[in-house]
């Protein structure tokens, strides 16, 4: 007979979200089709795919620890998309072109018309305090932080 320890529970640490419902296209309920401003519970654990052919502005809830949200470019679009957090509270950095960018206490990221690539995408995680950014573009000044 075995004497193992198997843990009771499980602790899970903001939502699960499972298949559809965890990545969203710009026509999806509660998708990203016009300007949205995002609650915690909508970013928390959240891939947006940026395919609505328009860009928009997208503004970031309040730093919560352990949030995490990513933006995928899903299509070519039009105009930029302008995702904005609550101050100057996102740090990191973004791959485009191989080079790297640093994000320095930006209030902005910018993701410019005309030179996105599909497959493009930016992560984020906050502590509390900031959101951390990461992301990777195939394309030199895809993508403005300020």
């Amino acid at each position: 007979m075995s004497t193992k320890n198997y843990p009771i529970g499980t602790h899970f640490a903001g939502p699960v979200k499972l298949g559809s419902s965890s990545i969203l296209l710009s026509s999806d309920t509660g998708g990203i089709l016009t300007a949205k401003t995002l609650t915690v519970d909508e970013a928390n654990g959240q891939t947006y795919i940026l395919d609505g052919g328009t860009g928009v502005a997208i503004a970031l809830p309040v730093p919560t620890k352990g949030a995490r949200i990513k933006f995928i470019v899903g299509a070519a679009f039009a105009t930029d998309f302008v995702i904005t957090a609550t101050g100057a509270i996102m740090e990191g950095c973004i791959i485009e072109a191989g080079a790297v960018q640093d994000v320095d206490g930006a209030t902005t990221l910018t993701l410019e018309d005309g030179t996105e690539n599909v497959g493009d995408f930016i992560e984020m995680i906050s502590d509390g305090t900031n959101w951390y950014v990461f992301g990777n573009f195939l394309t030199a000044a895809s993508i403005t932080p300020a």
